[in-house]
């Protein structure tokens, strides 16, 4: 039962990445980005872009990807997810072998191909660390739960060994009245920049 959403692809680096690599991941497409045909080309976009130069990440040198590569309706991404109980009655698959999202929702399995596909891309791509640009993709990523707790963090990547994830909040969010958060976006992406000197 899958719906054909409209599909944006990552970004693959347009310069040779210099050194370690970096990769960013954020949830699934917006209407923008569908426009455009690539992720984060929105307000969110923006915001990010300015963000990484101020840090001194250049974005061209970066895979950027989503978790799911298909806008949910409404930008919702709990459309990728349900309950045991509503799959069922929905007659719907869900996928175990990424483990739960939160306390009680899994990825139906008609959209877990893009968490594999996510996956396969990270290994071939071989990033030393992964932004996780908020709660999905964090949960993709290293299984955890919670980004307000993990935000700030480096975290082991269930995805690519040896990898490190630094968790931090969307930019959409922080465009939704948290602007007061920039300070710790800005410095988690510093932590991205730390860590990648050091490998």
């Amino acid at each position: 039962m899958t719906t054909e959403w409209p599909f944006v692809d990552y970004q693959f680096p347009s310069l040779p990445p210099e050194g370690p690599r970096l990769a960013i991941v954020g949830e699934a497409p917006g209407a923008e980005e569908v426009r455009q045909g690539i992720p984060f080309a929105g307000r969110s976009g923006q915001l990010l872009n300015e963000s990484l130069k101020q840090v001194g990440i250049e974005r061209a040198r970066c895979l950027v990807a989503n978790v799911f590569r298909r806008q949910p309706p409404g930008n919702k991404v709990g459309h990728f997810f349900a309950s045991r109980t509503r799959a069922k009655k929905e007659g719907r698959g869900i996928e175990e072998r990424w483990g739960p999202f939160g306390t009680s929702d899994w990825p139906l399995a008609e959209f877990a191909a893009d968490i594999g596909h996510l996956q396969t891309t990270l290994r071939e791509y071989g990033p030393s660390v992964i932004v996780a640009l908020g709660r999905t993709p964090t949960w993709a990523l290293t299984g955890q739960n919670g980004i307000l707790q993990l935000r700030g963090k480096m975290l082991p990547c269930r995805m690519v060994e040896g990898a490190e994830v630094v968790p931090t909040f969307h930019p959409s969010y922080l465009l939704r009245g948290q602007l007061v958060e920039l300070p710790a976006f800005h410095a988690d992406l510093r932590l991205a920049v730390e860590r990648l000197g050091r490998v």
